[in-house]
């Protein structure tokens, strides 16, 4: 029951984050019916995506804990001990998680970046 429970949180931030990749990039985006919402939080400036991305991807990692929490709760109730096979495959489950979601914000972290050194370069330009 707890690991069902504890599942839906984690879930729903793999899902924020997969919708937020979608529509990061392209203002055909904008116009959907219901991801526009979402294209317009996230397309406002790189700075803004890339928070977002950081934030989802902190955000995974108490998401694991209560699915690992709720497995050994689970288990527990049960009346069994809890062996580290369960543990490893929560693990193996947020390295593939972070995989994805590493590689992502990486690239929203060198978007932004590019992005702040072109405006400081033209601030540069114009006073000189």
């Amino acid at each position: 029951m707890w690991l069902e429970i504890f599942l839906i949180p984690f879930i729903l931030v793999i899902i924020l984050f997969v919708i937020f990749w979608i529509v990061h990039e392209g203002t055909k985006w904008q116009k959907h019916r219901y991801l526009g919402r979402f294209a317009r939080i996230i397309q406002t400036s790189p700075r803004r995506g890339f928070l977002i991305f950081l934030t989802l991807t902190t955000m995974t990692f108490p998401m694991a804990a209560l699915v690992m929490t709720g497995l050994w709760w689970d288990k527990l109730e049960a009346g069994v001990i809890p062996e580290k096979t369960d543990v490893v495959n929560v693990m193996l489950l947020m390295f593939l998680v972070l995989a994805f979601t590493i590689a992502i914000l990486w690239g929203s972290f060198r978007t932004w970046r590019h992005s702040a050194r072109a405006e400081a370069e033209e601030a540069i330009r114009m006073t000189e």
